[in-house]
């Protein structure tokens, strides 16, 4: 559908990946408190990958992956295509590895202030 000034943007999508169900519920909770979106919640690296499939853009991907990981898999290029920010929540050793590809760190435990501290650079960029 075309854009014009009636149309109303997208929503962003995010998508969350932690093997630990309260963090993961509580990361979307936050992102979903931040304002309308859609959050996408996957439990691995295989699912994300599938996930990724059916979308066409990606507003932001919240990782419990170390840099080598993502790199490993091949994920970087995959959200990248998709325009996605790649946020890991773990690895903090990584962090210049991560701020020199321009992704960000959600370091644990993480507070809802801290979730929209990361979302507010995707705003003003996008």
């Amino acid at each position: 559908m075309p854009y014009d000034e009636r149309t109303p943007p997208e929503p962003p999508v995010y998508i969350v990946m932690d093997s630990n169900l309260l963090i993961a519920e509580d990361l979307c909770g936050s992102l979903q408190a931040a304002g309308p979106c859609r959050v996408i919640n996957v439990p691995h690296p295989d699912e994300l990958i599938r996930v990724l499939e059916g979308e066409a853009r990606v507003s932001a991907a919240f990782l419990e992956m170390r840099y080598d990981q993502v790199m490993e898999a091949g994920l970087d290029s995959a959200l990248g295509l998709r325009g996605a920010c790649i946020v890991l929540t773990m690895g903090e050793e990584d962090e210049i590895k991560v701020a020199k590809q321009g992704w960000a760190m959600l370091v644990r435990p993480f507070t809802e202030d801290m979730v929209r501290g990361v979302l507010r650079p995707m705003v003003k960029e996008g």
